[in-house]
């Protein structure tokens, strides 16, 4: 039987690999929405890894995980330093993840929603995450530093996570 503990690695790996075409699509500088994409499902894998690690089960139906991540690494002093680097990373990570489909569609409408197009009864239309998600439009700025941000505190905890939770 596999145990629960047995998908931290995996979940890690695949959080690596999410990590690497997230920095991949950041450097091209295109194709904003799939890029924060890509980044909501690095801490998601990275969350469910930490659960894996400490041996519990990980919510299997919700994307809506991260909080608890954030909330163990402010426990840890490490992890307080990694998450000290850039405070606004986990307020923009969970933005992100109520923007993930699964958790908009529960939403009062009109929702946001990171991967598909949505309808916006309001307005009458159907909107969709590369014009119209209000996360894309903010990392669309130049100034704005949030995608550097989450990648860094990504790479950080990823490469410290078996020894903050062995």
């Amino acid at each position: 039987m596999i145990a629960d503990r047995d998908y931290a690695i995996p979940f890690l790996e695949q959080a690596r690999a999410d990590l690497r075409a997230a920095s991949t699509v950041s450097a091209v500088g295109d194709s904003p929405s799939t890029l924060l994409m890509l980044i909501q499902m690095v801490f998601e894998k990275l969350t469910k890894a930490v659960y894996a690690r400490q041996g519990k089960p990980y919510p299997k139906n919700s994307h809506q995980v991260t909080a608890h991540l954030f909330k163990v690494l402010r426990r840890h002093p490490e992890g307080k330093l990694i998450l000290n680097d850039s405070p606004s990373v986990a307020a923009f990570i969970e933005k992100l993840e109520w923007a993930q489909p699964s958790i908009a569609k529960k939403l009062d409408q009109p929702a946001e929603q990171l991967e598909y197009p949505w309808a916006d009864d309001i307005r009458g239309e159907v909107r969709y995450p590369e014009a119209d998600l209000s996360l894309v439009k903010r990392i669309r700025d130049p100034k704005d530093k949030t995608v550097v941000s989450c990648l860094k505190v990504a790479r950080s905890f990823e490469q410290r996570l078996l020894e903050l939770f062995p």
